[in-house]
């Protein structure tokens, strides 16, 4: 087995001091950069970097530092400000937070809360845009995004404290963490899962809760909204049909289910304008599956 990992082009102007490998046509691994050194910007925006890799022993500290200048990517394109720019920016984080070994890269997401609300206090129409989220990234990555960004326009509609709406945040940001663990084709598809499907994408909330719990110190609240977010107060939902689920929970759930219905195509039924999924959410309101108080609160915040 190689001790080397591959690194993604668009990755490098991230790494600072890191050493990079080139392999050799005989397959040799040879040194491309001492530690410290800084790539060739230019280089790197023309893609003129050979295939580069890193030794498995710095993958860490690699993870590390493109934690930080994702975030540092961010606030720059916060600062620019624009839907596109910050959607993508973000979708980049959140989409390494979703891939499968690269579970430390959720120990910088506060830090990208910090950025949001810290641009916050400088720019107002930077929630405008967030709140705005549904772009064309991959499906996951753009769920993640969107449901983060509804969440924000919920909390500060609801003018809750700063250290509620950071936990709130960062539950959205992780609430399906777990749905790397499947296969992509459960994720993806626009059919209706197979029984067996389904019970494999039903694994994904304790799957979460667990990669959250063994790889940080966040809030537990964190945990609960992976491992709670498809429960539902009536004992309908998954994965344990308990009606105890924390607020946090039933907030970023309903939240969820709204995006689902909103922004995504099925070949069993077309993507719902908002008031329509609205009155179809209010069926299961009735029904006693999600709360009424947050019902009448997310609705406000849409049409305020």
């Amino acid at each position: 087995m190689s001790d080397f990992i591959s690194v993604r082009t668009s990755q490098i102007q991230f790494f600072k001091t890191i050493p990079f490998y080139y392999q050799s046509k005989d397959g040799e691994f040879l040194l491309y950069k001492k530690p410290g050194e800084q790539f060739d910007p230019e280089r790197a925006d023309q893609a003129r970097h050979p295939q580069l890799f890193i030794e498995k022993k710095n993958k860490n500290r690699a993870l590390q530092e493109l934690t930080h200048g994702l975030n540092m990517e961010f606030a720059k394109e916060l600062a620019l400000g624009g839907l596109v720019r910050i959607k993508t920016a973000l979708g980049n984080i959140v989409k390494e937070a979703l891939t499968p070994g690269q579970e430390s890269v959720m120990l910088g997401l506060p830090e990208t809360i910090d950025i949001l609300f810290k641009n916050m206090d400088q720019d107002h129409t930077t929630m405008g845009y967030l709140a705005k989220v549904a772009g064309t990234s991959e499906m996951m990555v753009e769920h993640t995004v969107n449901v983060t960004a509804l969440t924000l326009q919920y909390c500060f509609f609801l003018k809750m404290s700063e250290q509620e709406t950071r936990n709130l945040a960062l539950s959205a940001l992780l609430h399906d963490v777990g749905a790397s663990t499947l296969d992509r084709d459960i994720i993806e598809s626009k059919d209706r899962l197979s029984k067996g499907q389904f019970e494999q994408y039903k694994t994904h909330p304790e799957a979460g809760h667990d990669m959250i719990i063994m790889n940080t110190n966040f809030n537990i609240a964190v945990a609960n909204v992976a491992l709670e977010h498809h429960e539902r107060l009536d004992k309908s939902g998954y994965p344990n049909g308990t009606d105890l689920i924390c607020r946090e929970s039933q907030i970023i759930g309903f939240i969820d289910s709204y995006e689902a219905l909103t922004y995504r195509n099925k070949a069993f039924r077309k993507a719902k304008k908002p008031f329509d999924t609205l009155k179809l959410i209010k069926k299961e309101v009735m029904e006693k599956k999600f709360s009424l108080n947050i019902f009448k609160e997310f609705t406000s915040c849409l049409i305020r």
